[in-house]
């Protein structure tokens, strides 16, 4: 069997001192990746890791979480102190990496709704958010790439509605004769209805490790149809029962195509091809 992890992170500095060993113990067990940027610096990183290899392509562009400053430091995402936000989509820089051959997809971009930064008004903060969204989307149909789409709510009532949200701009853009390739939200935690949703505007979602310990995922990924499916590790974070509390790596993604065929009563082999096949289509993987 092959896998598509279609989304890790392998060029972080949580990998720094065994990248080339986690990469070979993931070929070792049939599994392919796709390496993740999330702002300008890790989106260049990304190009360089994924040249490195067969096997492996990258994606480019600028998260929600490094659109306004924050009190936390990703130890796994960076390697100093208080990183400087982006603010906007610099459409310039970022035409400097997407003619590459190994970048498949614009992303991760999109809404991130769970920490609000001190001091600043919900409305404007949501509002940076869409625009730097509405950037990328653009820039995604200007060079006929797929996006890759990070959509998380937030836990108190006026910052709900990521998803909803997401779906606007999405629909905005395609009204346009935008993202003619579509693409995949990543990290999917939503419900049945959201994946439905999804489903009409051409989107594919990403099932991660997180399916094996949350109970609404579980529950949703038990109706949603393997067709709309790709699997993903998100890696290092979100590892799968047995290894949560550890690093994750793509090798992992195994046992989340094992999850869903035991949900959904398929055999691993029809998860591994179905999950696969979708990812080599989108991405246009050779």
């Amino acid at each position: 069997m092959e896998f598509i992890d279609s989304h890790a992170h392998l060029h972080f500095p949580a990998f720094s001192a065994d990248g080339a060993e986690v990469l070979q113990r993931a070929r070792d067990n049939g599994i392919s990746l796709i390496t993740v940027g999330t702002k300008f610096a890790t989106s260049a990183s990304g190009i360089d890791f994924a040249e490195k290899y067969d096997g492996v392509w990258c994606t480019i562009g600028l998260h929600p979480g490094h659109v306004h400053d924050h009190n936390f430091v990703d130890e796994n995402e960076e390697t100093h102190d208080r990183p400087t936000p982006e603010r906007e989509f610099d459409e310039a820089r970022y035409e400097t990496l997407v003619s590459h051959p190994k970048v498949v997809a614009i992303g991760e971009f999109g809404l991130d709704y769970s920490r609000i930064p001190e001091g600043i008004d919900v409305e404007e903060f949501k509002n940076d958010q869409r625009n730097v969204a509405r950037q990328q989307l653009r820039f995604a149909t200007k060079h006929n790439k797929p996006v890759v789409i990070h959509c998380r709510g937030g836990a108190t009532a006026d910052v709900t509605g990521a998803h909803d949200d997401m779906r606007s701009l999405i629909a905005e853009e395609i009204s346009k004769g935008g993202i003619e390739r579509r693409g995949v939200i990543h990290c999917f935690t939503g419900t049945i209805d959201d994946a439905a949703k999804y489903a009409e505007l051409g989107f594919l979602i990403s099932i991660t490790g997180i399916v094996t310990f949350g109970k609404s995922v579980a529950s949703a990924v038990k109706e949603i149809p393997l067709a709309q499916m790709m699997i993903e590790t998100d890696c290092p974070y979100l590892s799968p029962v047995p290894f949560r509390g550890k690093r994750n790596e793509p090798a992992n993604v195994a046992l989340v195509a094992q999850t869903i065929a035991d949900l959904k009563g398929v055999s691993l082999e029809e998860v591994a091809r179905v999950t696969s096949a979708n990812a080599i289509t989108l991405f246009r993987l050779s």
